[in-house]
């Protein structure tokens, strides 16, 4: 998935050979304020019994002296109490609670029959924000958007609603990460970067066909990408190994998912990652047209520190491997038994749905998996991303805005990350905006990293758990039409079809810190229902009556969501998809 071309006049994503040179003067390590601030104190903790009345009324004396006696029954008597908001009350025990004492509390009063709700009072911090020169919104950018705070309503143009954002500058308050939570990137390769190399562990190359490696031989210990540039020369030379390959450009996809999860951050220069302090291993199993299962079963092996035949063990073993490969057939035998045998080493599989606004891909439709569909940053199903039932979660991608009617209301800028400006051979280090559920995946593979690094003795049971639980739920609307495969594109999410909700990096940190005595915030579902939608549903669906979808439905029908046809030529040229596994 290549990223947009954008005029130098609003962001220099393709920087010049000399500006690249210049970096080489800069130092690449991360502040020392990114330090883990995982405990989370508490002043207290705030309660609410069931059917309380207001504090104003009459009953007030009376709901006082019924608070005393859940008090004393659920074993916190000696707490001092008054009146907060409408009918809850603060709880002081006369001293800071640590957080492991907060929550036994809390789940003391909670295991009471009159007690509606319990929280901790703990105090907020402001939201983090990086040095990164890239990382803000400006007049001319809105920058690494997808990294800000949840925001935003119907009262605010779409580039001021971040509705579909996991939210990690929150999460960031509470811990920026450690280098001990490694992600695995099973993709094309690493380049050189200045932003991201300090993060990046010894790799190696598991791309076994020759002709598809673009390196001149087979497996060995060097990840780097060279480039996976496909020519109409290779397929009129050798129709059977790249007949069915699409002609394009080097991706560079494995530089790009490494940056949205480890990109050096907080060092005053280009862009940030999600863990300040990860590490990422780079896991080559794909070349030209793709990578092999083979390839990628080896490679999955591998990083979890688990033997590979002819390959020596991994020194670095991963806990969270991330995949955005993947091919449109049923989970094999071959995947999910290395998924299981990865789960049993208490490594997560983060996948990609892909990218066909269709069913879900392999290996994301596989048991066990955390399958994720792309959104769009105000919370719709980005227009090209699969779901179904096979989805865990959903976070940002990105969504073209394009030439069609939904897309230049409803689309948005992409994610900025890091990358090579290289067509064939590397390049220069560089940056660019991207779209695709390639992008989503290592999201949520971060998110996983924020978690690990919180508490590192998380199960996968646990990881799995936490991000449904803590999800936030997906946005509605009264005129958008629902997901489905009459309506396959930029579409309303549910959690039938996109999973259990919309990524929330900051509740899914809380959830690691105390997974025993977690309780989701109570939070409503964002509705859109503003001018953009008024106006986008007016122009009606910009398909032909005629079309269908990957997901093999026909895609008539009002409430929005749609495809044209020159759209998709867009997204063609400009997007990078999700590749395709292919054999030999």
């Amino acid at each position: 998935m290549r990223g947009l071309p954008t005029s130098t006049a609003t962001l220099p994503l393709r920087l010049l050979a000399c500006a690249c040179i210049a970096w080489a003067g800069i130092a690449w390590t991360a502040n020392a304020r990114a330090a883990d601030n995982s405990a989370r104190p508490a002043h207290g903790l705030i309660v609410q019994l069931k059917d309380a009345p207001p504090h104003d009324t009459a009953l007030a004396t009376l709901e006082d002296e019924r608070l005393r006696r859940v008090l004393g029954a659920a074993g916190v008597a000696a707490a001092h109490s008054r009146p907060l908001g409408r009918a809850a009350h603060r709880l002081d025990f006369g001293r800071v609670l640590g957080s492991d004492e907060a929550g036994a509390l809390a789940a003391q009063l909670r295991s009471h029959p009159e007690v509606e709700w319990v929280v901790a009072n703990e105090r907020e911090r402001r939201l983090v924000t990086p040095s990164d020169t890239l990382f803000p919104a400006t007049p001319t950018t809105t920058g690494q958007w997808w990294l800000f705070g949840v925001s935003g309503s119907n009262a605010n143009a779409l580039t001021d609603r971040l509705r579909g954002v996991p939210g990690f500058q929150s999460a960031w308050g509470t811990t920026t990460g450690n280098a001990a939570a490694i992600v695995a990137v099973l993709d094309t390769g690493i380049t050189a970067h200045p932003d991201l190399d300090a993060h990046v562990l010894p790799g190696y190359d598991f791309v076994s066909t020759v002709e598809f490696a673009n390196d001149g031989n087979g497996r060995d210990a060097d990840p780097s990408d060279p480039g996976d540039w496909v020519t109409q020369a290779d397929k009129n030379n050798n129709p059977t190994l790249f007949g069915s390959c699409d002609v394009a450009n080097s991706s560079w996809h494995g530089t790009d998912i490494a940056g949205i999860v480890a990109a050096v951050t907080d060092n005053a220069f280009g862009v940030a990652g999600i863990n300040w302090n990860g590490r990422v291993l780079p896991v080559r199993v794909a070349g030209k047209c793709g990578a092999e299962v083979a390839d990628i079963v080896d490679g999955m092996y591998w990083a979890a520190g688990l033997p590979v035949s002819g390959v020596p063990i991994n020194p670095n073993p991963a806990r969270v491997v991330n995949i955005s490969f993947g091919g449109d057939a049923a989970c094999n035998a071959a995947y999910q038994t290395a998924i299981n045998d990865l789960a049993a080493q208490g490594v997560v599989v983060v996948a990609a749905a892909g990218n066909e606004h269709g069913s879900v891909a392999r290996p994301a439709n596989c048991s066990g998996v955390v399958a994720v569909a792309a959104l769009n940053r105000d919370g719709f199903k980005a227009t090209y991303s699969n779901f179904g039932a096979q989805i865990t979660l959903a976070t940002v991608g990105g969504d073209y805005r394009g030439d069609g009617a939904w897309g230049s209301l409803l689309g948005d800028d992409g994610l900025l990350i890091l990358d090579n400006g290289g067509t064939t051979s590397p390049g220069s280090p560089t940056y660019s905006r991207v779209f695709g559920s390639s992008f989503s995946a290592p999201i949520v593979a971060g998110a996983v990293s924020l978690m690990l690094s919180a508490n590192p003795n998380l199960s996968v049971t646990q990881i799995v758990s936490g991000l449904r639980i803590s999800a936030r739920p997906h946005v509605t609307s009264p005129k958008i039409g629902a997901c489905s495969a009459q309506n396959p594109g930029r579409c309303i999410c549910s959690t039938a079809t996109c999973g259990a909700g919309i990524l929330d990096a900051t509740q899914a940190v809380l959830y690691a810190l105390n997974p025993s005595s977690y309780v989701a915030p109570a939070q409503s579902p964002a509705v859109i229902d503003n001018a953009d939608v008024d106006a986008a549903v007016a122009l009606g669906n910009d398909l032909p009556p005629n079309a269908t979808t990957s997901g093999g439905g026909s895609t008539g029908g009002g409430g929005g969501g749609a495809l044209d046809l020159s759209w998709l030529l867009a997204l063609a040229i400009a997007v990078r998809f999700v590749a395709r596994e292919r054999g030999r």
